[in-house]
């Protein structure tokens, strides 16, 4: 049986660095392309955005900006964090809420939106359809028929090592009876992001308002 000497097993570990150097450069490059890939194309779609007259059509494109921001956004924070790795939670739904309130037609009207979140970080393949469902669960709840003092509430916890609860909040209407969710596009992309997370949304609607739960295990 041969062992290595001390110096073969140092050149071993500066060749696994520096392989392990290369892949984390490689990887922060992937990422930039993504996220500048991500803003020029926001930038193209907003430059065609005077040309739309037909209702539903602009409403079309508003709820596909708004998802391809809340992409650009993750990749951002990514970028910004210094891990290549890793979101914190509450920065980035802070910015999306942000950022989704504002693109609606007449923005959030008045409504106080408000998200709390515990410090809790996570990798893209959380991070995205987390801030998806955020963005569906967000532009419902801001196009019902709110009263005079209106409020969604959206908040982020760590109620368990292995689970994340999120919950999504408002005292507007309640949704209409015979509401089906299969029917509506955006809770039917918010579902299908909820399972592929492992999890279901739970609706609960009642005369003060209605309320989205969803455990996540991680």
């Amino acid at each position: 049986m041969t062992i290595a000497s001390a110096p073969d097993m140092d050149d071993h570990t500066k060749q696994l660095e520096q392989a392990l150097r290369e892949k984390e450069a490689a990887l922060k490059e992937l990422q930039h392309r993504a996220k500048n890939s991500l803003q020029l194309v926001i930038s193209l779609l907003k430059l065609q955005s005077g040309r739309i007259r037909d209702p539903d059509a602009r409403t079309a494109y508003d709820l596909t900006l708004q998802r391809i921001e809340a992409l650009a956004i993750a990749y951002r924070h990514l970028h910004e964090s210094g891990t290549e790795t890793k979101v914190e939670f509450g920065r980035y739904l802070t910015e999306l809420v942000t950022t989704t309130s504002a693109n609606l037609p007449g923005g959030a009207q008045g409504t106080d939106i408000d998200v709390q979140s515990e410090k809790i970080t996570g990798g893209l393949s959380l991070a995205v359809p987390l801030g998806l469902i955020v963005n569906e669960l967000l532009s419902n709840a801001l196009r019902h028929a709110f009263p005079a003092k209106s409020w969604i509430r959206i908040s982020l916890t760590n109620p368990q090592p292995e689970v994340l609860e999120l919950v999504v909040s408002d005292n507007g209407r309640a949704l209409p009876t015979g509401f089906d969710p299969d029917a509506d596009a955006g809770m039917l992309l918010a579902e299908a992001l909820a399972a592929q997370l492992g999890s279901v949304l739970a609706v609960e609607a009642t005369g003060s308002g209605t309320s989205v739960k969803m455990s996540v295990p991680l």
